[in-house]
């Protein structure tokens, strides 16, 4: 796969947790098919980097020594699409207002809001 390939499929990915965002919390039905959509994408792309899936990889850029090398979103899922993203240092384009990193805030706010109710 070439890097625009690449690209493309981590950019349509961008779009998935995007609208995740969207439907929460009014529909969690139309969030988690899109939950399922990211998930089999970023699937595809970690067993094309690694062989496996779920973030096995020695050289995830997310972890490194058992310390997290770049902040945690509290979203594993978006964790492990943040580590291919990082992997080969893709740009992607700002959607909606939302960049990887101002989505990545958002994930962690929601969950910390979670914890404090």
């Amino acid at each position: 796969m070439n890097q625009q390939e690449r690209t493309k499929i981590l950019q349509d990915i961008f779009g998935y947790f995007l609208q995740i965002t969207q439907w929460l919390p009014n529909n969690i039905d139309i969030a988690a098919e899109y939950v399922c959509k990211a998930e089999a994408l970023i699937e595809y792309l970690e067993v094309i980097d690694c062989g496996s899936i779920g973030g096995f990889d020695p050289d995830n850029p997310i972890k490194r020594l058992g310390r997290q090398k770049f902040p945690s979103s509290e979203f594993e899922l978006y964790n492990r699409f943040l580590a291919l993203i990082r992997k080969h240092n893709t740009k992607l384009k700002k959607e909606c207002g939302f960049t990887i990193n101002n989505m990545t805030k958002y994930f962690k706010i929601i969950s910390e809001l979670r914890e404090n109710v």
